[in-house]
């Protein structure tokens, strides 16, 4: 049993090693995603800029959308290693490393190791799990506390005495961690998969051995206390918290994320390639895969009925899916929780291909489907750069033709050869699953280097332009918008004129943040009064339409993509 254990450790250490080195590279070669990331790394940074790690704030404004736990890590990261774009998300990195990890041990427990790796393998490589391991969002970590607090209570039901009572008492910090990465979310996505377990497998001795007492008041001491302190400190933040951020975005289009009842279908089906063809006949597997009394994977239930893990991971894919899908604000990394549980569904029809248990021909129709669907893209890509041009001038192209350039995709066209060659000489299954993983490789890797070059949105060449202009007592205000990733880039508050977005509600509960939230008005009577330079950055279509009093004229000095900068004459 001691060499087993340690075997597991092994693997594990492994795995995560390897997981994290292949998310690491490239990690900080594109600048972060605005406004998505950048606010992420702009709450984290006012912690330290302030010393202040209770109040979650962005450019000085209270900002209460999110709960702290991703906020501190990020901090306690950027502390030593700066707000650069790697230290920015190495934090993230590490969370999907232990998220394939986690997915590994699982999947080995519930069908042994080569099941486990080649689900870690799945997760790593597939287009869902490899961009949410490069973003600075709160996905990756409640991802991975919701994943461990259900791996624990399916690892609690294949253990017995100690181990048990130990793995029962982990989901509940687990739970808790994920409360206070994202929320309620953190523990109804848990609880709700664990209850219709419970009930529709009638275990309902577990209600006794889960030691729920114990590990209520060990949530409660971690989940709770934050959010006590908030509310004393702030008097509005539990309505806006708990009434607005939970329950009025799931109940009403409020937040304007309102999307088709299949969205998050699609968004699986997009998520998992190269893999998604693979998906059907490996969840056709586990409905069809038989559970026997001699199955170290069996689990028998008081009524002599013999349920257990398929119909658990079953469960932990559709209720979350159901669950996001009845919401009324929808965004496409809100579904990650159910990429676990799939990908270990198809790591198991992986390892039975990998040992030729089963034929390898689903593998090969996947590998064909892929191949046709990339091509098609590329066969876009060449009809959008060099014949679609936009409505309203010949010389204008769509903007992912335009940017794009020919030479970015050399080496998603070389992997594209090489899948296609794999397929058409008939290779055994242990090559087509090494093809797919490293086309999945490859696609990942170019598309990280790809949106570095063509991502016009970035303000980042405008701050680095300002860095070295910028002195003391200057004014650089952002008019008509809010760029979230120039204080991060500039390491320093910037004033707001004319626009509140996403920062209305602190704007509305703290007058203080008047002083540098101002109205257009105040910024060009403070434009005319200025002693020292004045910038403006604003977006071209501002700038297009803006009308400057004869007291403050500026002229454009630097532009970037969508964004221009402007000085005061």
């Amino acid at each position: 049993m001691q060499n087993k254990a340690h075997a597991v450790r092994r693997d594990m250490t492994w795995v995560f090693l390897a997981a994290l080195i292949f998310f690491c590279i490239g990690l900080g070669a594109r600048p972060y995603l605005t406004p998505s990331e950048a606010r992420y790394i702009e709450v984290p940074r006012q912690m330290l800029a302030t010393h202040d790690w209770l109040t979650p704030r962005i450019n000085g404004v209270p900002y209460f959308e999110k709960p702290p736990l991703f906020y501190w890590m990020q901090a306690s990261v950027m502390q030593f290693l700066g707000a650069g774009e790697f230290a920015g998300r190495i934090t993230t990195a590490i969370m999907a490393a232990l998220l394939c990890t986690i997915t590994f041990a699982a999947g080995r427990m519930l069908y042994g190791r080569p099941a486990g790796l080649q689900a870690a393998l799945v997760l790593a490589t597939c287009a869902f799990g490899y961009t949410l391991s490069r973003v600075a969002m709160v996905d990756m970590p409640v991802s991975l506390f919701i994943t461990a607090c259900l791996a624990c209570f399916m690892a609690a039901q294949h253990t017995e005495g100690k181990r048990k009572r130990n793995f029962y008492l982990l989901m509940y910090p687990a739970a808790a961690l994920a409360v206070l990465s994202k929320g309620l979310i953190g523990m109804v996505i848990p609880g709700l998969v664990i209850s219709a377990w419970i009930a529709t497998t009638k275990s309902w001795r577990i209600l006794r051995e889960a030691r729920l007492f114990t590990g209520l008041v060990i949530f409660l001491i971690i989940a709770v206390p934050w959010h006590v302190l908030m509310m004393r400190a702030h008097p509005a933040f539990f309505d806006f918290y708990i009434v607005h951020e939970h329950f009025e975005r799931f109940l009403t289009n409020e937040a304007k994320r309102d999307k088709p009842w299949w969205f998050f279908i699609a968004i699986t089906l997009a998520g998992l390639l190269p893999w998604t063809f693979t998906a059907p006949h490996s969840l056709r597997g586990l409905v069809t895969w038989k559970e026997t009394p001699q199955s170290p994977f069996a689990k028998a239930t008081a009524d002599k009925q013999v349920r257990g893990d398929t119909f658990f991971l079953l469960l932990w894919i559709l209720l979350p899916l159901l669950f996001f899908s009845a919401s009324h604000s929808k965004l496409a990394a809100y579904i990650l929780p159910i990429f676990p549980p799939l990908c270990i569904a198809i790591g198991k029809y992986l390892a039975e291909a990998w040992q030729g248990q089963v034929t390898a021909q689903p593998l090969r129709r996947n590998i064909f489907f892929v191949a046709a669907l990339f091509g098609a893209l590329l066969a876009a890509y060449g009809v959008l750069h060099y014949i679609m041009p936009l409505p309203g001038g010949e010389d204008r192209k769509l903007a992912v033709g335009r940017d794009i350039l020919p030479w970015m995709l050399i080496p998603l066209t070389l992997a594209l050869i090489g899948l296609l060659h794999v397929a058409l000489r008939r290779y055994s299954a242990k090559v087509l699953i090494m093809a797919l993983a490293l086309f999945g490789a490859v696609v990942g890797l170019s598309a990280n280097y790809i949106v570095g070059d063509v991502d016009r949105a970035s303000a980042r060449p405008l701050a680095d332009f300002l860095k070295d202009r910028l002195k003391p007592g200057d004014m650089l205000v952002m008019y008509g918008g809010y760029f979230q990733d120039v204080p991060v880039y500039l390491n320093r508050n910037v004033s707001v004129a004319g626009y509140t977005g996403e920062l209305e509600f602190g704007y509305a509960h703290y007058p203080e943040t008047h002083e540098w939230m101002i109205t257009d008005k105040e910024f060009w009577r403070r434009c005319a009064n200025a002693k020292h330079p004045v910038y403006a950055l604003m977006k071209n279509t501002t700038r297009d339409t803006l009308k400057m009093p004869a007291a403050c004229r500026l002229r454009e000095v630097a532009s970037y993509g969508r964004n221009v900068l402007l000085e005061k004459e």
